[in-house]
């Protein structure tokens, strides 16, 4: 947003050569600069979105803005890197991944610790507060599931829902329960797409991809996507029960039913922490049932009872 007292950039890729060229580039197209940038508002922590973030503080002097759930985790993240490894190798051996997968698996997303920085913020968000940039005036929405912090920015005049990666028009934002989640992520999601359904909104500027303008119809076509997801997984769990590895293992992946086997270990970490947000909520609702076995979580549907 560029206004008659410098720059507000909402979100700021990786940490990399390219990613900075091209926002220098970008800027200069609207004949600005890095050192006009006055405010940094983060959606969610992920590197390609926070990266740059150091970066352009040390520059620029912005006030850097990010919601309080994101803001607890950025040293656990990416300072504290072989803690949250160890932490995740646990959290994957307890969930079925075999032995000969889990130092990769683990590991997957070491490379991207070097992309970006580690600067705490300035500002802590809750959601619901209203930030100024004149002539707009955005909304924060806060909007967990993808990232349990993650917000999105809604603009009720124009009309405009900065979307991050909460709603994206091509793929199904990553849903995942992991160590650095809690709680119920697939419900908080289900629920945050619907809180933004209805809003009136006639362009959403998402974090991946261009712009597009129907929001009812994507969130209705990601609602639906769950669903199918979760019914796929209660079928496969008909027959045995099976670890959320296994229950992942067998599920199509980009649209393939081998796809499993062209995912890299970093993909496939995260297949098993969206698989186990997936069980996890169907356990919250009463459909499944779990038992701890030799170290290992199981999955099972309900037993009903008849009289």
């Amino acid at each position: 947003m560029i206004g008659e007292d410098g720059v507000r950039l909402v979100d700021c890729g990786w940490d990399t050569p390219e990613a900075y060229a091209a926002l220098v580039a970008e800027l200069q197209t609207l004949g600005a600069k890095t050192s006009d940038i006055r405010e940094i508002i983060v959606t969610h922590i992920h590197p390609d979105h926070f990266g740059l973030a150091e970066r352009l503080v040390a520059e620029s002097g912005a006030r850097l803005s990010m919601h309080r759930l994101e803001a607890i985790h950025v040293g656990a993240r990416y300072e504290y890197t072989r803690t949250l490894i160890e932490e995740m190798e646990a959290w994957l051996r307890v969930n079925g991944v075999p032995p000969d997968e889990l130092v990769a698996m683990s590991e997957g997303s070491l490379l991207m610790v070097a992309r970006v920085g580690k600067r705490q913020p300035d500002t802590v968000l809750e959601g619901g507060e209203l930030l100024a940039w004149s002539p707009y005036h955005f909304e924060v929405v806060w909007t967990p599931g993808h990232s349990a912090g993650l917000i999105c920015l809604y603009e009720p005049q124009a009309q405009v829902l900065v979307s991050s990666d909460h709603v994206l028009e091509r793929i199904s934002p990553h849903i995942g329960l992991h160590t650095q989640s809690f709680g119920n992520p697939l419900g908080d999601y289900l629920s945050s797409l619907q809180l933004v359904r209805d809003l009136p909104v006639k362009t959403i500027l998402p974090g991946h991809g261009a712009p597009f303008h129907d929001l009812p119809g994507r969130v209705d076509a990601l609602l639906q996507h769950h669903e199918r997801r979760l019914q796929a997984m209660l079928m496969m769990l008909a027959d045995e029960e099976r670890t959320a590895y296994n229950v992942a293992s067998r599920l199509p992946w980009h649209g393939s039913a081998d796809g499993w086997q062209r995912l890299p270990p970093f993909q496939r970490r995260a297949a098993v922490s969206e698989t186990i947000a997936h069980l996890e909520y169907l356990f919250g609702q009463g459909q499944l049932m779990k038992r701890f076995r030799s170290g290992v979580v199981f999955y099972q549907p309900v037993q009903k009872t008849t009289r």
